[in-house]
């Protein structure tokens, strides 16, 4: 909840929910300290693409960059074990240095839809 900085019982609420979904998966790194980083990897399949999975991977969030690496790392490989066509990182990057950060990893900074607020 400190990585996520958001009110206790709603995230513990979703990560309950989350936990009991099989198709998604949460992992979570740990180092000396305690808890490192998170990340949350859905496999969704749909009508689009052919009806081929595509992995939605977002959540991550690390105490550093090495962690937020390893990550990601994991995200794509395991959304490729899992069959995957593609992998989208949702993410509400608006710095250019994480777009970079990402584009390390083979992202390409796109957007395809839209978004509205319920």
């Amino acid at each position: 909840m400190r990585l996520f900085a958001a009110p206790g019982e709603p995230l513990a609420a979703a990560l309950r929910e989350l936990m009991n979904t099989p198709h998604v998966t949460l992992v979570v790194a740990e180092d000396d300290n305690g808890v490192a980083g998170t990340a949350q990897l859905t496999v969704l399949r749909g009508l689009s693409w052919d009806g081929a999975p595509r992995g939605l991977l977002e959540g991550i969030r690390a105490a550093r960059r090495g962690v937020t690496s390893a990550l990601l790392t994991w995200g794509i490989d395991e959304a490729r074990r899992r069959g995957c066509a593609r992998i989208h990182l949702d993410s509400g990057v608006n710095r250019a240095d994480l777009r970079d950060f990402y584009a390390r990893f083979g992202f390409e900074y796109s957007y395809q839809g839209f978004t509205r607020v319920l």
